[in-house]
């Protein structure tokens, strides 16, 4: 079994990491902003957290589930295939 260091990988590929924090962030913001306007929420913390987070951990997961592959060795995706080009 190949060794993974995943030390060496977070650090190769920081840019990248802090661009998929941003755009969780972003893509968290825009909802909330975007339900406050539809007038589903009121802007309070108490009706937006839940949405910040689910959106944040949905938008992670899926990114973290990208860079896994990666370092495994699935680097042969297309920039199509990728979450968040």
């Amino acid at each position: 079994m190949a060794k993974i260091e995943v030390g060496k990988f977070v650090q190769e590929n920081q840019e990248e990491i802090k661009k998929l924090v941003d755009i969780a962030l972003n893509r968290a913001g825009d909802k909330i902003s975007s339900e406050i306007a539809a007038g589903k929420i009121k802007p309070t913390y108490e009706e937006a957290l839940p949405i910040l987070l689910y959106e944040v951990l949905t938008t992670h997961t899926i990114s973290i589930l990208r860079l896994v592959s990666e370092m495994l060795g699935g680097q042969g995706q297309s920039e199509e295939e990728k979450f968040c080009n």
